[in-house]
């Protein structure tokens, strides 16, 4: 079957700035970070997680003690909660999902992780709910084949990638983790594309085999130049990339 992604396609001529331009008093998935990126005009890569009140937000981790200092799980706060907090000791405040795609408004394209959750369906259906009326360029990817296979039930027209990496995941059993780590679950979502941690380049071309390759995060001019040997464009931060 051939790929949906084109080869003038944004996601591999253009490097994607990793949840956002951030760095040099700038935190991460912040408005901050995601300000920068349109003013240099990189794609933005951000991550989705619910709260407790199934409000899709921009955070990375599962716990908020890293970014914030709270020690709780995201989806075990309320968005009232949650925008009480405070990113990086920062004026910073987490946005949700909706606020993110005001803020973008279609400036640059979004490679959108969604993020294993309690609710997997729940956490498609809002995103894809909030992106239904949504006028600028996304593609959608997940660790999770589950949360793919989701996105492509709902909306097969969204093209879709499979995030991947082989170091052990240690809150899954042996069996779980040899699967998702040689791609024996990508059935499930029928990737567009396969976006690998670029430690573990390249790639098997049983898992490749018909899909355009990424590689996330790309934070030095050495990964930068292994990388490209292997994979069409790929994650960056702390680098100015080549691809863009």
């Amino acid at each position: 079957m051939k790929n949906r992604i084109s080869d003038n396609h944004w996601l591999i001529n253009r490097a994607s700035a990793h949840r956002g331009f951030h760095g040099n008093g700038i935190p991460e998935n912040s408005k901050g970070a995601f300000l920068k990126a349109i003013e240099l005009n990189y794609p933005i890569e951000t991550d989705i997680q619910l709260t407790k009140d199934l409000v899709p937000v921009c955070f990375h981790d599962d716990n908020l003690k890293r970014i914030t200092g709270v020690d709780s799980l995201v989806w075990d706060k309320t968005l009232e909660e949650i925008k009480s907090l405070s990113i990086c000791e920062t004026e910073e405040k987490i946005l949700t999902f909706e606020e993110f795609l005001a803020l973008v408004d279609g400036k640059v394209p979004l490679l959108i992780e969604i993020k294993s959750q309690r609710e997997n369906k729940a956490v498609v259906q809002k995103t894809l709910d909030l992106l239904k009326n949504y006028k600028g360029e996304f593609v959608i990817q997940s660790f999770d084949p589950r949360v793919m296979g989701e996105v492509r039930k709902l909306n097969p027209s969204i093209i879709r990638g499979q995030l991947m990496c082989k170091e052990r995941h240690e809150n899954l059993s042996p069996l779980t983790d040899k699967l998702l780590s040689n791609g024996f679950l990508n059935f499930l979502s029928k990737p567009d594309f396969i976006n690998m941690n670029q430690k573990f380049l390249p790639i098997q071309k049983r898992i490749t085999r018909g899909k355009r390759i990424l590689c996330w995060t790309v934070k030095t001019q050495e990964e930068e130049e292994r990388a490209l040997n292997f994979v069409d464009s790929y994650v960056f931060e702390n680098i100015t990339p080549k691809v863009k």
